[in-house]
């Protein structure tokens, strides 16, 4: 099937129209420069011949219903082209004259595929009832066209790679002194002491500039692998469930120059995060290369080399929380007839009792490089008492 998507994201209601406004100017004939005459400007391009979106979906799945019904399952394999993708065009040169405007219009595509299952087991073994359930989806993408600006480097381009897939230069390791230093390739991102980070030359050129940065290191921030199971008992009238979420194969960039960003001592030490876990770092006491942190500058201007996104800082951003769990119980009918009652229960409740993941430093889920500026997600316990008359 074919569907459409006219969303073109906000503020953007007619792209097919442009809006001129005052701003620019210019001297005409004058050769003193001592004057300026102002005009008009496009502060908004016109999107000729812009459409929908397309997306080309195809989809193949099976049922299973087995052992009369007490194992119930359903896979589906997706496949789905999004063609047409509104998006700015990279590739125009500024020497047509538009001012730095870019203009957009249908020239993206995007293929995407993967697997969405879930299933469900029922058994019971004497008054003892048994429920296992799970889900899980697998989704990986490829960037098939965007209109980027030509790249001699390859591994530079957008295209071929995973959509939100970061760019970095590759870290070796950290400098171990300055012969370390003389011998190894300039770096061009601040000056470098013994404990800054050591990057890899990619092109071969002899200096770590822009060009040595790489699209695709990693995985994409969205998890490819997003799953939960979950299990529930019940005994005469006692309960317990407990459910399970997770998610796999999503890196985090650490970073952030904000006062509650990542880098300590980015904005000065008068506002700076201190954080516990900068106390892992290089040292002339601890020249280890198994540390958290480089070495630490007092401001950002000499941070410079160590704060550049690089393989360093990223991390595994997959994890496994401990959702839900519930204990209760169910007081007996007859009880409850007596007394006028449908149905009564006393529960205890729990919610993001555990978390297992790599990052440790932040909630996985807080859905940014530093997590100095999300609420973390609370722990919460309900005891209660539930009346249906």
């Amino acid at each position: 099937g074919k569907v459409g998507n006219d969303n073109f994201g906000d503020n953007v209601r007619f792209p097919y129209m442009y809006t001129i406004g005052s701003g620019g100017g210019y001297q005409w004939a004058d050769y003193n420069y001592d004057k300026n005459f102002g005009g008009k400007i496009y502060t908004d391009l016109a999107s000729n011949n812009v459409t929908w979106e397309i997306a080309t979906k195809h989809d193949i799945g099976v049922d299973l219903s087995l052992f009369n019904d007490k194992f119930t399952a359903t896979i589906d394999y997706f496949h789905e082209q999004r063609d047409g993708i509104y998006m700015t065009r990279d590739h125009l040169s500024s020497m047509i004259g538009l001012n730095g405007k870019r203009p957009k219009a249908n020239v993206g595509s995007v293929l995407s595929e993967g697997f969405d299952g879930n299933f469900a087991y029922k058994q019971k073994v004497g008054d003892v009832n048994l429920t296992i359930r799970g889900n899980m989806t697998y989704s990986k993408n490829e960037i098939l066209e965007r209109d980027e600006a030509y790249n001699v480097y390859e591994y530079q381009m957008d295209e071929g790679h995973r959509v939100d897939q970061a760019k970095g230069l590759i870290a070796l390791g950290l400098f171990k002194d300055y012969d370390d230093i003389r011998n190894s390739p300039r770096q061009d991102f601040g000056s470098v002491q013994p404990g800054d980070i050591k990057y890899k030359d990619i092109n071969g050129d002899g200096i770590i500039d822009s060009y040595d940065k790489v699209r695709g290191v990693g995985h994409p921030k969205v998890p490819e692998i997003v799953y939960g199971f979950g299990l529930n008992i019940e005994y005469k009238g006692f309960y317990a469930s407990a459910f399970f979420q997770g998610a796999g194969n999503c890196s985090v960039l650490l970073g952030g120059n904000t006062p509650e960003g990542w880098f300590p001592f980015s904005w000065g030490v008068d506002q700076s995060n201190y954080r516990t876990f900068a106390l892992d770092r290089w040292t002339e006491k601890n020249p280890s290369q198994n540390v958290l942190m480089p070495r630490l500058h007092k401001d950002n201007t000499n941070a410079a080399n160590n704060s550049v996104a690089s393989t360093w800082w990223l991390r595994n951003g997959g994890f496994l929380r401990l959702k839900n769990v519930e204990l209760g119980y169910q007081l007996p009918k007859k009880l409850l007839s007596k007394i006028n009652l449908q149905a009564a229960r006393i529960y205890l409740m729990g919610y993001n009792i555990a978390l297992w993941d790599d990052l440790k430093y932040f909630d996985p889920e807080a859905g940014n490089a530093n997590g100095g500026n999300t609420y973390p997600k609370a722990r919460t316990f309900t005891l209660g008492i539930d009346f249906t008359f």
